[in-house]
C-alpha cells in the first residue's frame, strides 16, 4: 500500500506481509538499479521489515517515472 504524499521527501511504502524489504534490496539494486532504505531501519524493535522508504528528493520526475514501474517489477517477482 501507499499514500499519496501531502509534503515531505519520502514515500512509505508497505508490502505484503512476510516480504523482506531488505532482502529485496540487494536485488533491486542489482537488477533494476533502484534503491531504498529498508523499513526496519526505522523501528526501534527491528520490525518492519515489508516497509520501505523511498526518496524522491533528489530524482527527477524522468528517474522517478521510470523507477517505480522498475520496482514494481522486482516486487512481483
Amino acid at each position: 500500500t501507499w499514500s499519496r504524499p501531502e509534503g515531505g521527501m519520502f514515500v512509505w511504502v508497505t508490502l505484503p506481509e512476510g516480504a523482506d524489504a531488505t532482502e529485496l534490496l540487494a536485488r533491486s539494486v542489482k537488477e533494476v538499479r533502484v534503491a531504498f532504505v529498508p523499513g526496519s531501519a526505522f523501528y526501534a524493535d527491528g520490525t518492519g521489515r515489508n516497509t520501505l522508504r523511498l526518496s524522491f528528493t533528489l530524482a527527477d520526475r524522468r528517474a522517478v517515472s521510470e523507477g517505480i514501474p522498475r520496482l514494481a517489477a522486482i516486487l512481483k517477482g
